[in-house]
């Protein structure tokens, strides 16, 4: 089985989190032994031997009652060939510490290339009803962006997100889809179908196996999509909502943010102006291209190729 059944168990303990999660495991680096040893302690040898607090040691000794369960989730994602991506590992993508601090998500679910986590991303997002014009600007903007070689990040619900995935496999780059659930519930639409490529697509969920939607996943779902990129591209968004919230969140960690510039604002990015008003967006305007109108995204492209990382918050 494995170590990384505990750590899903802790990760899924009430209480536990990223501050516990990495304390327990310097921790054990510390002293030479594995997770799996930690679970053989008793809670007063978990606060003598490795240091944690009586509150720290007493979520790690509830985490037992978890396995059973976890046990049976760790088999459904071998099964549908999901790799459990931890803190500590190396294909971590670690600028999730670095930008989220002790809300960064300790585990990863992934399905796809891996190696996308790695590389340099831009967030496109928008809302689910767009305006024709939005639709056209986001399979525009991500165009652009796998051109340069970014990849391109969203979210995975129907309107902008599906149309910026669609965009980036279509024309031969990279793209990070961020789930506001569990895989069991993932389903790849009709859309996406004909252009899909394992090497050129990664899905990647915070949420344990079976967790099922809500707005509040969705949130923390953008916050995070947000966080694992280097700038963040909002095309419609309305004055409130998950896509006004992501904008805030870009703004709320340091991520360059921008946002869709129009003449007149159609009901779906009524929140545009706002984010530039009140949330420190750059509006970003059109130019021909081609013979169409494309979104100019040469400071965006910028940001996201030459920026540097912001500095590490902790945990």
């Amino acid at each position: 089985m494995g170590s990384r059944k505990y750590w899903i168990a802790l990760n899924d303990t009430r209480g536990a989190g990223p501050v516990l999660l990495r304390a327990l495991h310097d921790a054990l680096v510390r002293l030479g032994i594995t997770v799996t040893d930690a679970f053989d302690l008793t809670q007063g040898e978990l606060e003598r031997e490795l240091g944690l607090t009586p509150s720290q040691a007493s979520v790690v000794f509830q985490a037992r009652t978890r396995l059973e369960a976890v046990e049976e989730e760790y088999f459904a994602l071998l099964d549908a060939g999901v790799d459990i991506v931890l803190f500590f590992d190396e294909s971590y993508p670690h600028r999730l510490e670095t930008v989220l601090g002790s809300a960064m998500p300790p585990v990863l679910y992934c399905y796809g290339n891996k190696a996308l986590l790695s590389t340099r991303g831009a967030a496109v997002l928008g809302e689910k009803k767009a305006s024709e014009k939005g639709e056209m600007i986001a399979y525009l903007a991500a165009k652009e962006l796998v051109s340069h070689f970014i990849t391109v990040v969203s979210g995975f619900a129907r309107g902008v997100d599906m149309i910026a995935h669609r965009s980036a496999l279509e024309n031969g780059g990279a793209t990070i889809a961020l789930l506001p659930c569990g895989f069991a519930h993932l389903s790849v639409p009709e859309t996406l179908r004909d252009v899909y490529n394992p090497d050129g697509m990664l899905f990647v969920s915070p949420f344990e196996f079976r967790k099922e939607y809500s707005q509040f996943n969705a949130i923390r779902r953008n916050k995070i999509a947000c966080a694992l990129s280097r700038a963040v591209y909002i095309v419609e968004a309305p004055e409130e909502g998950g896509i006004f919230e992501a904008g805030k969140s870009a703004h709320s960690l340091g991520v360059p943010l921008y946002v869709t510039e129009y003449a007149e604002y159609p009901e779906s990015a009524a929140g545009n102006p706002l984010l530039v008003k009140d949330h420190g967006a750059t509006p970003v305007r059109g130019r021909m291209a081609g013979g169409v109108r494309a979104p100019n995204l040469d400071r965006l492209i910028g940001d996201v190729k030459f920026a540097d990382e912001p500095e590490r918050k902790g945990v």
